[in-house]
């Protein structure tokens, strides 16, 4: 791991500072001069004796300077292919700055800050940092001799690093295909990936869960221990030596057929009874079918809608109004898909008052994801349409209308594209909307206007966060501290997540303009903890202590609390399982769940209760928190809606906003099947 420190020179002690938007790969050789002599871009300069070449011609009794009296001014070198930075040395003249940042950038227009200090008083600046980049700039906000005719100058602006390290990730796998497709396996192929260094392995992923890893000279594998009569998503990505990590292939639709030939459907179930009832749900009961291969589930029906699912013969449906009448059947399916008649009808009225989790009413429907979600100060809502890239206003009775498209948004084919959405804890004076969303180059964090009902003015606040197909992240949050705190997934690489070096599989905190807090607890970075595979929850309590709901593969899934600092384990430790799980450095979680009862899309907190929605569970978790942990999670609507993905606290109900996520695993708009609701919470 790089060393990022400050060296002032005369100064007694060091400060840390800075953050890379990359992994360092290893150096194959020391450090190196690389910017003597190189092409140099100026913002302005002060005459022709100042020209911007002088900043890298080696001595220091010639300078560039910038234009008098202007803010801000920069400085950038272009040194001719990408490398990996170790040191920017910047010899000031009397004319510095007081307040500037050190940014790289591989393509001179998307740049990330690795150093940024606000109390500069000239002299030299030895900076330690880290990153992979052509373009070094020093971009100057506030100069030392501010009311007077002078801009910036520096004597010397110096970048050292190692030329020949390998900061390019293979080209994306072509071709992906299957063949072979039987019960319970299939074949996969695809096109080799080409790598400057080589391609060591390749990664094969189920919608975003690893399912096996071959070497970089293997092209075809069986993929086994499917399920029968079951729709797979396979793709493939590729890995170096350097652990630089390509996007992802296409993706393969397999659907495995039944194990055996079966046209039978299950007995209808007997005997279907009330076993309890509240003002808000209703228990049943039912007797077991029959079935020739074997009884795989059963589905609730009220009025032909159905309204829950379970394993075994017995289920509870919840969001139901008080005092009402409801009729409810139920039929068995098998595993090859087959349904059962219906069992005998019953009626239940559900008893007056409230409990719990109260009636569920459906506000509107969706063609696109809706996945963030805010309320406005007029009590009307506006949400983020993932695949669209719009961003909707709804107002409590379900009136929808388009308050604008974020620019520059891209979908990944996956699960990438427009995702969080925050509002300004100062909205009322300052109209800021907070925004996370894939670039065609990565995942950003942006703040747009939001004033006279439309998107107006935006802001790019934090850039170089990887992208893949999957593991993107995306919620946004603020703390009661004023900073705002974005969920940021591992892009398919787990060994980000433990590089403190990068900003993915990490949760990130900033300040409101995008700079990184003074108090953040690695010094000049954004991470404000760390190992995290997949976040896509998080939520502050009473005390103002922040809750993190994460995915995990394919064992265990997480509910966190988060501690300044903590790291949570992935990769090693996935949840309580793994060989890395013994690692006292690593914090435990305080909940988990197999990933088919859970998969996390959203939390939230209610008077110290946190709700979290699932994806793959489809169910939403009822949990009240005590001391550091929870009372036992209690599940409802499973089977009821699908998928859910955002729960949000709705202040004009005193209830829930729960999107669904149906139909949701590419990045056409417009393709998709959900519904914003309210949950009453009485």
């Amino acid at each position: 791991m790089v060393p990022l420190f400050r060296w002032r020179a005369g100064a007694a002690g060091l400060a840390a500072v800075a953050l890379t938007f990359a992994v360092v790969p290893a150096a194959t050789a020391a450090p190196v001069l690389l910017s003597q002599n190189k092409p140099v871009s100026v913002s302005s300069t002060g005459g022709s004796a100042y020209a911007g070449t002088n900043a890298v011609d080696g001595s220091t009794s010639t300078r560039w300077a910038s234009q008098k009296n202007i803010d801000p001014a920069w400085i950038y070198v272009d040194l001719g292919a990408v490398a990996a930075i170790s040191q920017v040395k910047l010899t000031w003249d009397l004319s510095c700055a007081k307040a500037y940042r050190v940014e790289l950038s591989t393509n001179a227009t998307q740049w990330s800050t690795v150093y940024e200090t606000t109390t500069g008083d000239g002299g030299v600046d030895d900076l330690a940092v880290g990153g992979n980049a052509r373009y070094v700039r020093v971009f100057g906000t506030t100069r030392c001799r501010t009311g007077s005719a002078y801009g910036y100058s520096l004597q010397e602006f110096q970048v050292y690093g190692t030329v020949g390290a390998d900061t390019e990730p293979p080209t994306t796998p072509g071709n992906a295909r299957a063949s072979d497709i039987t019960s319970t396996s299939v074949k996969l192929s695809w096109d080799a990936s080409t790598d400057d260094k080589g391609v060591v392995a390749y990664d094969i992923y189920n919608t975003g869960q690893l399912v096996k890893t071959v070497d970089g000279a293997t092209l075809t594998t069986t993929i086994t221990g499917l399920t029968p009569n079951t729709n797979y998503g396979f793709y493939v990505n590729a890995r170096d030596g350097a652990g630089n990590v390509s996007q992802a292939s296409n993706t393969v639709a397999v659907k495995t057929p039944p194990d055996v030939v079966d046209n039978e459907p299950p007995t209808a179930p007997g005997n279907l009874r009330s076993t309890a009832s509240t003002a808000n749900s209703v228990s049943l009961a039912w007797n077991a079918s029959t079935d020739n291969i074997g009884v795989k589930g059963y589905n609730v029906y009220s009025s032909g809608e159905q309204v829950g699912s379970a394993t075994g013969t017995s289920a509870t449906i919840s969001g139901l109004k008080a005092n009402t009448t409801y009729p409810f059947t139920v039929k068995a399916f098998d595993a090859a898909g087959n349904l059962s008649a219906a069992s005998n009808e019953i009626s239940v009225r559900t008893k007056a008052g409230g409990d719990v989790i109260g009636e569920v009413k459906q506000v509107t429907t969706s063609t696109d994801v809706p996945w963030g979600l805010v309320n406005l100060p007029d009590g009307s809502a506006l949400y983020t349409e993932r695949d669209t890239h719009k961003i909707t206003r709804v107002t409590q009775s379900g009136t929808k209308n388009t308050v604008g498209t974020v620019s520059n948004v891209s979908g990944t084919d996956g699960e990438g594209g427009l995702l969080g959405l925050e509002i300004s804890p100062t909205f009322a004076q300052d109209h800021w909307l907070y925004v996370y969303h894939t670039s065609p180059s990565d995942n950003r964090i942006v703040r747009i206007k939001y004033e006279n009902g439309a998107l107006g003015q935006s802001q790019v606040l934090l850039t170089g966060i990887v992208r893949n197909r999957y593991h993107n992240g995306g919620r946004l949050r603020f703390g009661p501290d004023g900073k705002l705190y974005a969920g940021v997934g591992d892009g398919q690489s787990g060994s980000r997540a433990q590089d403190i070096n990068s900003l993915n599989g990490k949760i990130l905190r900033l300040n409101p303009d995008g700079s990184v807090p003074s108090d953040n607890p690695f010094p000049g970075k954004y991470v404000w903890s760390l190992g995290h595979r997949n976040i896509e929850g998080l939520a502050f309590d009473s005390q103002g202590r922040l809750w993190e709901a994460e995915l995990g593969n394919s064992v265990m899934d997480e509910l966190n609390l988060i501690k300044k600092g903590g790291n949570y384990g992935w990769p090693s430790c996935e949840g309580t399982s793994g060989s890395g799980c013994g690692n006292s450095a690593y914090t435990k979680p305080v909940r988990t769940w197999g990933v088919s009862s859970a998969s996390p899309g959203g939390l939230t907190i209610v008077n110290d209760t946190l709700f979290m929605s699932c994806l793959r569970g489809e169910r939403l978790y009822r949990m009240k928190i005590n001391g550091s942990g929870t009372d036992t999670p209690v599940a409802y609507f499973q089977g009821t809606y699908g998928r859910l993905r955002t729960v949000e606290p709705n202040p004009v109900t005193g209830g829930l906003w729960l999107t669904t996520s149906n139909g949701d695993k590419d990045s056409t708009g417009n393709n998709s099947n959900t519904r914003i609701m309210n949950v009453a919470l009485n």
